[in-house]
C-alpha cells in the first residue's frame, strides 16, 4: 500500500499533551489530555475506543470527535503513530530483531508492523534501522 498523500506525518501529531494542538473549552482540552496520558501509558496494550473514552469521561462519540478535532487525528492513529515512533527509537538505539520490536510494541504480528511503518514513513523498519545507525568504517588495507 501507498502512503497517502493527506497523512498526518509522525512528527506533527507525536508531542502531545505539550505539544498538543488546543481548541475548545479547557475541560475537553483536560479530557483529551488525559486520554492521551492514559494512550501512552498503555501503549504497548490493545486498547478499545470505549476504554480510552471512559478515561475522558466521555460517550465513545463524542469523544473521538473531540480527540480528532484537537489532535488532528482518530485516538486510534494517535497510538498508532506513538507506537511507530517509539520503534523509531528501538531501531536506532539498538539492534533488536524486527518482530521482537513488533510485538513489544502491540502490533498484531511483524507483518502488520512493517505495513504500518511503511504506511507512515515510506520505508520499512530495516531500512530505517541501516539509515539510522552510523556506518563503522575499516581501516583500508595498509592501514593502522
Amino acid at each position: 500500500m501507498h502512503a497517502s498523500p493527506t497523512a498526518p506525518s509522525v512528527e506533527r501529531v507525536i508531542g502531545p499533551p505539550a505539544g498538543m494542538t488546543v481548541h475548545g473549552a479547557a475541560g475537553s482540552s483536560l479530557a483529551v489530555a488525559k486520554a492521551v496520558e492514559y494512550i501512552d501509558a498503555n501503549l504497548c496494550e490493545p486498547l478499545q475506543l470505549s476504554a480510552i473514552a471512559a478515561v475522558a469521561c466521555m460517550s465513545r462519540c463524542h469523544f473521538a470527535r473531540l480527540f480528532r478535532h484537537q489532535v488532528g487525528v482518530s485516538p486510534m492513529e494517535y497510538q498508532r503513530l506513538r507506537r511507530i515512533e517509539r520503534a523509531r527509537h528501538l531501531l536506532r538505539k539498538d539492534g533488536r530483531r524486527i518482530g521482537q520490536i513488533a510485538t513489544d510494541l502491540g502490533f498484531y504480528d511483524q507483518s502488520h508492523f512493517v505495513r504500518w511503518f511503511r504506511r507512515t514513513l515510506g520505508c520499512t523498519p530495516t531500512a530505517y534501522a541501516r539509515a539510522a545507525r552510523p556506518l563503522v568504517c575499516e581501516p583500508a588495507d595498509g592501514a593502522a
